[in-house]
């Protein structure tokens, strides 16, 4: 039930690529993953950074925005202690394919996609 907030709430999806074991998560590759062109606009962010929004209700939230926050930072927490190296890879322009990756305990990369909106 939860959804990546941005001007369009988009669902979190898994996404795991086994073939990547002995690669290097740098910007090349991280590209390819996301079938995007080389030049697309790329940015690589550290996860707390990214969530920092989601995290933390605000003063005024109700009950359900104070229940997605906590849910948002157990996604947070579970990320950190089921992945290795978990970051934010942002690719695109005004549509953003957000890819949440790190490595899994055999080695291949797993983590989350979603994608924002920002106008």
């Amino acid at each position: 039930g939860l959804v990546m907030m941005s001007e369009t709430d988009a669902p979190f999806e898994f996404y795991h690529a086994a073939n990547l074991r002995d690669r290097k998560l740098d910007k090349d590759t991280v590209i390819k993953l996301a079938a995007m062109p080389a030049d697309y606009p790329f940015e690589e962010l550290e996860l707390g950074y990214f969530l920092r929004n989601m995290t933390h209700a605000r003063k005024d939230a109700d009950e359900e925005g104070r229940q997605q926050a906590s849910r948002v930072d157990d996604l947070e927490k579970k990320l950190h202690e089921v992945l290795e190296d978990v970051k934010v890879y942002r690719i695109g322009e005004t549509q953003k394919l957000v890819l949440i990756l790190g490595r899994a305990p055999g080695g291949e990369v797993a983590g989350l996609k979603t994608m924002v909106v920002e106008t």
